[in-house]
């Protein structure tokens, strides 16, 4: 969710799918709008959002959420303004998914203003969210991230740019190596199950003539 018309969100969109380690990410964009920077795994795009009831959204996007380790959804308007049909925003719309919002903010002389209404427009609603900048700004609450204002092409290096607060998807952890086993160490196991074999055979064939 962007604090103003001057932040670019695609940018933040695609630091943050570019900082998910080898995992699926999802970018959902609700009405007109150019697609997010980057190359995310799946692409939803409500251009007709006009026409899409709230509840019908929020079942396209669960469908996603099942699909993909992390889903971002964002749209050229603003947090407030009806997007939807019925008149739905970007707030109810996470408040139906139960989502955390990721406020970008920019720059601008009033990136603090746009930035503390926003954080009171979703807290008020119940919303987790986290703030992430766009250059260097200013602010007097600490960001989750800080993407640089001029980005790699290819966003190297983002998972550095955001904080364990944000909470993004992990790569799980790697199972640890079973130690390689020697021919010789082999050839004893062999021999041991060898042994144990015939001293069983031998034990049940003496069982099965009784005492002497």
């Amino acid at each position: 969710m962007a604090t103003s018309t001057g932040v670019d969100w695609r940018i933040a969109a695609g630091a943050l799918a570019a900082a998910v380690p080898d995992g699926l990410v999802a970018v959902v964009t609700v009405g007109p709008g150019d697609p997010p920077a980057g190359r995310p795994a799946g692409t939803l795009h409500l251009a007709d959002a006009g026409q899409i009831g709230l509840e019908r959204a929020r079942s396209l996007i669960g469908a996603m959420v099942r699909a993909y380790d992390l889903v971002l959804i964002s749209t050229d308007a603003g947090l407030l303004v009806p997007v939807g049909r019925d008149g739905w925003t970007l707030v109810d719309l996470a408040v139906a998914l139960a989502a955390p919002a990721v406020v970008v903010t920019g720059s601008s002389p009033d990136a603090e203003n746009h930035t503390t209404l926003a954080l009171d427009a979703l807290t008020g609603r119940g919303i987790a969210a986290h703030v992430v900048t766009v250059g260097e700004v200013e602010l007097s609450m600490k960001p989750a991230g800080r993407i640089p204002a001029d980005p790699p092409a290819d966003f190297a290096g983002a998972a550095e740019w955001f904080d364990p607060d944000l909470e993004l998807p992990t790569a799980p952890p790697e199972p640890p190596e079973r130690p390689a086993m020697d021919g010789r160490r082999f050839v004893l196991r062999l021999l041991g199950v060898f042994v144990v074999m015939v001293l069983l055979a031998c034990g049940m064939g003496w069982c099965s003539t009784g005492y002497p």
